[in-house]
């Protein structure tokens, strides 16, 4: 299978790109400065930028499923996040989108009060976040909810769920991002989710 991460320099998406490669295929990373994407073994290093909608179409031309790991800082533009995920839907296949939980399709997943505080904080990018997710949904692709990102070992015990089943909570889980590239690929691997909005639970969490 053929693999295109976008975001492939950030820190889940190094990790997309890793565990791809491990698993034997062909991957295909997209970042805006290549340089910073270590050469491997069956690893194809292209330029692509939101902000060059020509350069993400053919960057992903000839690739079986697209892995989104993009994120923005507060310094940013949330539109990048409503770009990419445009972009993706018609350029690609397949897509498999990582997203923030208590946001777009799982707001409320914390119930009022903590999703009254999580909007608070991260409202810079709460509306941006919605409507990429529903983007990449509409497009027939998967949309992959995460609590707090941890860089915590992965102990095989993540799983996807549909995000209509999660029970609201205070508190949000936390997921590791080795975690996360583990579930994305599996996905990619064999499609469980499509056109659907999914939560990534580990551990005892359900």
């Amino acid at each position: 299978m053929k693999i295109a991460v976008l975001g492939s320099t950030g820190q889940t998406g190094r990790l997309l790109v890793t565990r791809a490669l491990d698993r034997g295929h062909e991957v295909i990373a997209l970042a805006r400065r290549p340089d910073q994407v270590p050469s491997a073994t069956n690893l194809q290093i292209l330029r692509a930028d939101v902000s060059d909608p020509g350069s993400i179409a053919a960057a992903v031309e000839g690739a079986d499923v697209v892995l989104s790991g993009l994120g923005i800082t507060k310094k940013q533009d949330p539109a990048i996040l409503i770009d990419g995920a445009r972009q993706l839907a018609a350029a690609a296949p397949r897509v498999i989108w990582l997203s923030s939980l208590g946001m777009g399709a799982t707001v409320g997943a914390f119930g009022p009060f903590t999703g009254a505080l999580l909007h608070r904080v991260l409202h810079h990018e709460w509306d941006a976040k919605d409507l990429a997710g529903r983007a990449i949904r509409d497009a027939g692709g998967t949309t992959v909810y995460a609590g707090r990102l941890t860089d915590k070992p992965y102990q095989d015990n993540g799983r996807l769920i549909q995000a209509t089943t999660f029970e609201p909570r205070m508190m949000p889980p936390t997921a590791p991002r080795a975690g996360i590239a583990a579930l994305m690929i599996a996905e990619a691997e064999d499609p469980q989710y499509a056109d659907s909005d999914t939560i990534a639970l580990f551990g005892n969490s359900h």
